[in-house]
Order: structure tokens, then sequence, then C-alpha cells
């Protein structure tokens, strides 16, 4: 297995993600899960453009085809992998952010793809909040009503205003 698939495998791990992709909304939980935990500082080198279901990376599409490839064939050269412990400390910034708040009645894949919009609007795009909640309003109305919360998670975490950085996986 190739070192970029290893280090997928360990941070959908480290992020408590289930690597399957059986559906639509698996995917979209994997897709939304490692833009956020590339949020921490631990880049993957995965780029996003903005898709239906927010932000979006075909390379990392291709990559979660190999990894279920790989692992369904038998391969386990993931295991006894870790990240550094800076990597570690990184990505524990961001589980809090992984599972919806209790008074969000959201599924994980449907609270990932919210916060991953508002972070992709309000940095990437350069949207002003209230340009970011009127897409919002527009495009995801299933989940605009929790937009408020998906901003104080954001804020809390840090993630509207943090810094990126690069490590290395190690063995």
């Amino acid at each position: 297995m190739e070192n970029k698939l290893i280090a997928l495998k360990v941070l959908l791990d480290q992020l408590g993600v289930p690597d399957s992709i059986d559906t639509i909304d698996d995917r979209k939980r994997v897709q939304k899960a490692v833009y956020l935990g590339q949020l921490s500082g631990v880049d993957l080198g995965y780029r996003f453009g903005w898709y239906v279901f927010g932000p979006y990376s075909p390379a990392l599409t291709k990559d979660y085809y190999s990894l279920a490839e790989a692992i369904a064939s038998g391969d386990r050269s993931y295991v006894g992998k870790e990240f550094s412990a800076g990597v570690l400390r990184r990505l524990q910034s961001i589980l809090p952010l992984m599972m919806p708040p209790e008074s969000v009645p959201l599924a994980q894949e449907d609270w990932l793809e919210l916060l991953s919009s508002l972070h992709y609007l309000r940095r990437i795009t350069r949207s002003s909040r209230e340009e970011a909640f009127e897409q919002l309003r527009k495009s995801k109305p299933h989940l605009f009503p929790y937009a408020q919360q998906a901003e104080q998670a954001l804020t809390q975490g840090g993630q509207l205003s943090s810094g990126q950085s690069h490590e290395c996986i190690s063995s």
C-alpha cells in the first residue's frame, strides 16, 4: 500500500471515521472528515473545490477507492503505523468537530458537510458571514438551520482562524 493511502487510513482512524465508502453518505463523511482534518495542519496534499455537497477533492476520491481495494485484497500494511505526537495533538483539536452537538439533530455526515461548507465559504472563497450564510440557505436548506451552531463550533475550535503546517507520518 502506498504511503499516501496509509496516511489516509491512519487519519480516518485517528478521527474515528470509518473508511467505508459503500454509500454516498459514507463517501461524503470521508471527504468532509479529511477536509476538516487538514485544517488542523495535517496536510495530506488534498485540494478541494466546491461541489454539490460542499468541499470535494477528486484526488481523495481516487485514493479512497484505492484504499478500499487494497484493504479488500487483504493489504494490512497500515497496521502499526501512526502519526507523530505533534500530528496527533493537532488532530485532537479537530475531534470535537467530528460529531454534532447534542442540540443539533443531524447525522455525522451532514454535520461534517455543514462545517466544511461553512469553512470553505468563509476562508477559501472569502465570503462574508452574510454571504456564506445566504449560500448555505440557498444550497443547503436542510442544513442551514444549524449554521450558527456550526460557526460556533468552528470558532471555538479555532478553525475559522487557524494556521496551516505540515508533518509526516512515521512507523
